[in-house]
């Protein structure tokens, strides 16, 4: 109980004096409660002068009376700052600085490299990737920019959700996907990276697992028309529907595709070549190693945001300076 007396009472005294310094901003007299062992500073004497800024009167309360010896009129000071300074801790001012200077040089490494570097495609990609774009906002409305996208994406982004909450409806938390049924849609100039690390031979087969509205499917389809073919597996049936409705908006030279409704964990996925997982930070190992499990040696995975461990060897990692803050990561792997 004493300790703590004593540690209440030493924080009250550096309260008040603190109280002191910042209550002498304006030009007007002020008083304070404090002992004049706290006063350590004295620029100009007070008699037969009138200061320009402030006066400030100590007015000693009984109970800090026992802790101080005798109590005075506290110095005039036209440096509250200096004040607030004087008699502070060396070290700790010089580690506060320290940190202050670490966070800048880490935010100053950080500024070049957002947006320092764009994708570099060829224009036969760039021609593709804006086939595919238009095909999905195909509309004046759809090509307006909100927030959160255009409002092509925030429509597709609402049905899915809406498809979800369909299919949860009644159901038991435990009997029920969750995360993995998250709607997101990645950058097609980065999946034009990705292809082009993978390196995929003519006539091989691409599976995307969690396909959703079919935007990466179709977008591998065109960026590279070689593929003998490009499967999307979407568990949502309402998405499978309208992935096959947007094939048609996409014009041109593509590969053929094909969307189909299940679980991809379930999926024989002996055939693929090549695997695409889309953004899938939110996705657990549960979620994919057991799809992973009948692809044959050699096949390869291209993830977003998505490390993969024991059996798979990295062949490649693509980094996304997409111009802001949120970054993306590609990773291809080889199975083992």
């Amino acid at each position: 109980m004493t300790t703590k007396m004593g540690c209440l009472r030493s924080f009250s005294k550096v309260a008040l004096a603190a109280f002191a310094v910042a209550s002498c901003s304006q030009p007007t007299a002020c008083y304070a409660f404090a002992p004049v062992s706290f006063v350590t500073k004295t620029t100009t004497p007070l008699k037969n002068q009138r200061p320009s800024n402030t006066v400030v009167a100590a007015v000693v309360d009984p109970w800090i009376l026992q802790e101080a010896s005798s109590s005075s009129l506290l110095a005039y000071s036209d440096d509250p700052l200096g004040d607030l300074m004087f008699g502070a801790n060396g070290v700790v001012v010089a580690g506060i600085l320290a940190a202050f200077i670490a966070i800048g040089v880490g935010f100053v490494a950080l500024v070049p490299k957002v947006g320092s570097a764009k994708f570099t495609l060829t224009e036969e990609e760039e021609e593709t990737v804006y086939r595919v774009v238009n095909g999905f906002d195909s509309k004046p409305w759809e090509k307006e920019l909100t927030e959160a996208g255009t409002k092509g994406y925030v429509n597709r982004r609402r049905q899915a959700v809406e498809s979800k909450e369909a299919y949860q409806k009644g159901k038991l938390a435990r009997d029920i996907k969750d995360k993995s049924l998250r709607y997101s849609e990645a950058d097609l100039g980065f999946v034009a990276c990705l292809l082009r690390a993978a390196q995929p031979l003519p006539g091989s087969v691409l599976v995307d697992l969690g396909s959703g509205c079919g935007r990466s499917t179709l977008g591998c389809a065109t960026i590279f028309p070689d593929f003998s073919k490009c499967v999307g597996i979407e568990f949502l049936p309402e998405l499978v529907t309208l992935a096959n409705g947007y094939k048609s908006k996409v014009k041109g030279k593509m590969a053929s595709v094909e969307f189909r409704s299940g679980d991809f964990a379930l999926e024989d996925l002996s055939e693929a070549d090549l695997v695409f997982v889309g953004p899938a930070s939110y996705m657990s190992d549960k979620d994919l190693l057991p799809a992973f499990e009948t692809l044959r040696s050699g096949a390869k995975i291209m993830t977003v945001d998505k490390r993969l461990g024991a059996g798979f060897a990295l062949i490649a990692q693509v980094d996304d300076p997409s111009g802001d803050l949120v970054l993306n990561t590609g990773f291809v792997y080889t199975k083992l």
